[in-house]
């Protein structure tokens, strides 16, 4: 079978948990993103333009699932801003597939997809549907989600590299591919994900302790 339609079918059946548990699909389809890659470009005849189209269909796939949760949020705010990300986003990937310019995706971002996890992770902990009001409060969570993933989004589609060839986390053994590729996801990954989001959720949660 087709390497790519094993993986369609992957990926959208991933997509589908969402439906029924928003956090675990999210990030399941996320880690499947991130690893279609490993396999799909070392099959034979692998064709680069068309991974990455249909990579960003995946991509649209599972995260339009995810917008079709955001209306049983209570929180009226951050359905706006997940809203706004998502069609941000979706822009971008429309104008992609028609000029064929990646660099065209660093303008658009995907932080619907930070935003929709980071809301969901403080839904799960705080067990609250509500983001204290504070401009305060609000300017961190954005920043934290926001400007890692900007920056995230500037190597990946202006430098076109990944994070690891500028710094690579591997000091254990440079020899081994599978504990670079671990060490690095643990080390970018908290730089970009596990601090940010975890400032923002601090900022949250301290704020509404002093309610």
């Amino acid at each position: 079978m087709d390497p790519f339609l094993i993986f369609s079918l992957v990926r959208i059946s991933a997509a589908f948990l969402i439906f029924k548990w928003p956090l675990p699909g999210v990030l399941f389809s996320a880690l499947l993103d991130g690893y279609d890659w490993d396999f799909l470009h070392t099959t034979s005849g692998f064709n680069y333009d068309i991974y990455q189209v249909w990579d960003k269909i995946m991509d649209l796939t599972y995260l339009t699932i995810a917008l079709s949760t955001v209306r049983y949020w209570k929180d009226k705010l951050a359905k706006k801003i997940a809203y706004f990300f998502y069609f941000l986003r979706t822009g971008g990937v429309a104008l992609y597939f028609i000029f064929q310019i990646k660099p065209l995706l660093f303008f658009f971002p995907n932080i619907f997809e930070n935003f929709f996890i980071w809301y969901l992770i403080f839904t799960n902990i705080t067990k609250k549907h509500l983001v204290p009001k504070s401009k305060l409060v609000w300017g961190i969570i954005i920043l934290s989600i926001t400007i890692p993933k900007i920056i995230h989004e500037y190597v990946m589609h202006i430098k076109n590299e990944q994070l690891w060839y500028l710094y690579d986390f591997n000091f254990i053994d440079k020899t081994n591919e599978a504990l670079r590729q671990y060490m690095n996801w643990l080390g970018w990954g908290s730089i970009f994900y596990i601090i940010p989001f975890a400032l923002a959720l601090f900022a949250a949660a301290k704020y509404r302790n002093k309610k």
